[in-house]
């Protein structure tokens, strides 16, 4: 540091600085490199080729459908832009706390491209996995017309339906590290993305009839924004509720396997929207839509055709996971984990190197002079690589992953296709009264009569031009106006499309 301050600052000041000043200098732009590295950090693309190949890949696919959700909700606009918005929040929000809190910092992610606060939060994760599962359900749920007590518990499923492939052969190539299984997914996993996803909904929906109308309105765009960001912060204090409710007192208390709860907790919801469903008598409901192929349906389709293809090719044998894993240290130390029942459980703090339970890991594939074990007086290793092992039995992956996608992905078609169309937002628009035409061969006339006939259409309640003046209020408001003469009305924020 001291080298390149000399040579690419100090050299191009016009004065000199007394010895403590560069000292001082230095410090602070240490101080500032040190925050930048925790905040992001970079991974050679090309040794994540080399060393874990499946993963980069993935990542990819991530970042793509996250694209495609974005052009969905900038497409259609305003509240699904916000929307957007509010599952980034939801994401920075969940990561960081569950990284933060001690009783929560179980699972390690692998280090993609750029990885976030201190190496913990992959990239493909803030903009990659909330939004393909979170947005994509929302979406497509919207399209159900439920109601609100029952679209909560049906974006939820959507979320788990999403996630269970990408959970059964990511944490087999080593995507996440995690420490009850099924494929050595924690049952957990499932019950945290579908009470998050539920929280999210219903807090939208709660903010959003307290703070804002039905007809979408650009001038509160700080409401809509506080309603978003409700639900982004809350959403997690509102899974840790659901979680409190069932799986706290039954896990804690009366020791029911993590299997027992994860499977009561998504049927309970499926029972909620299957008599939501029944009970449904909105005819838009199940109006179809021959035009349901939109970005998302794309999103859908390549999100369940890479792991059906994924999981016939890749070799996670051949797998080096480089990066942040749990502490291998003494194998005597515990740490308590304080329930939200009151309860005390305690979980082993490191990595004990003779003897974990972790059979889709080893350390075949490093030198045999590497340095691993555990020595008192040392510094627990966090930073090391671990090797993939051969699929046991690769028949049942494939059988397990194509079932899921076939069945998950036909479910998604019936709500896409067999349903309604996206839910449309009306929003209010303000315009200025339409400039006066001049020209050398159109007249005042034809503008002025040109603009009387726009005004015949136009709702005058509750709008005000840009320029400040009050609009007329002699006649009668339309409600909801949809005529595609005038702009100074309320009108659908979706464009043409699902």
């Amino acid at each position: 540091m001291d080298y390149l301050l000399d040579k690419y600052v100090f050299n191009y000041v016009p004065y000199e600085f007394s010895d403590e000043t560069r000292k001082a200098i230095t410090n602070k732009a240490m101080n500032v490199f040190a925050w930048a590295d925790w905040f992001c950090k970079y991974q050679d693309v090309h040794q994540i080729y080399e060393n874990h190949t499946s993963f980069l890949v993935c990542e990819l696919v991530f970042f793509f459908l996250c694209l495609l959700t974005f052009v969905h909700a900038y497409r259609h606009g305003h509240r699904y832009m916000y929307v957007w918005l509010g599952i980034l929040i939801h994401a920075l929000n969940v990561e960081n706390l569950c990284y933060w809190i001690p009783d929560l910092d179980n699972f390690w992610q692998a280090q993609g491209i750029l990885t976030f606060f201190g190496m913990r939060a992959p990239l493909y994760i803030i903009l990659g996995i909330y939004h393909t599962f979170d947005y994509i359900a929302y979406v497509f749920v919207s399209r159900l017309h439920l109601p609100w007590w029952a679209e909560g518990p049906a974006v939820g499923l959507g979320a788990v339906m999403l996630d269970m492939p990408y959970d059964i052969m990511g944490i087999k190539l080593l995507c996440p590290n995690i420490f009850d299984r099924m494929n050595w997914v924690p049952w957990n996993s499932y019950y945290f993305h579908a009470s998050f996803a539920c929280s999210f909904v219903w807090i939208l929906k709660a903010a959003r009839y307290f703070l804002v109308q039905e007809v979408y309105d650009w001038k509160k765009f700080g409401r809509e924004f506080l309603c978003v960001f409700l639900a982004g912060v809350g959403a997690f204090w509102g899974g840790t509720i659901q979680f409190a409710l069932l799986y706290h007192p039954a896990h804690d208390i009366f020791g029911i396997h993590s299997e027992y709860t994860t499977v009561t907790f998504l049927a309970f919801f499926a029972l909620i929207v299957y008599i939501a469903d029944r009970s449904n008598r909105r005819p838009e409901a199940r109006a179809g839509n021959p035009y349901f192929f939109d970005e998302l349906s794309l999103a859908v389709c390549i999100h369940y055709m890479f792991y059906m293809m994924l999981v016939l090719v890749a070799d996670p044998a051949n797998i080096v996971s480089v990066g942040l894993h749990q502490p291998i240290g003494p194998c005597n130390v515990t740490q308590k984990v304080q329930t939200p029942t009151g309860g005390m459980l305690y979980k082993s703090k490191y990595l004990c190197i003779d003897n974990y339970d972790e059979k889709y890991f080893d350390f075949h594939c490093l030198p045999a002079n590497a340095k691993l074990r555990y020595e008192p007086g040392d510094e627990p290793l966090e930073w090391y690589a671990i090797c993939g092992t051969p699929f046991e039995n690769r028949a049942q992956y494939i059988f397990i992953i194509w079932t899921i996608c076939i069945l998950f992905g036909s479910i998604f078609y019936q709500w896409a296709a067999r349903s309604g169309r996206t839910a449309i937002v009306y929003q209010f628009v303000y315009r200025n009264p339409r400039p006066v035409k001049s020209g050398w061969f159109s007249g005042r006339t034809q503008a002025i009569e040109e603009q009387a006939e726009d005004d015949d259409d136009v709702n005058y309640e509750n709008l005000r031009y840009r320029g400040g003046s009050t609009a007329h209020t002699h006649r009668t408001p339309n409600p909801i106006t949809t005529s595609s003469s005038s702009t100074t009305r309320i009108i659908r924020s979706s464009k043409k499309g699902n």
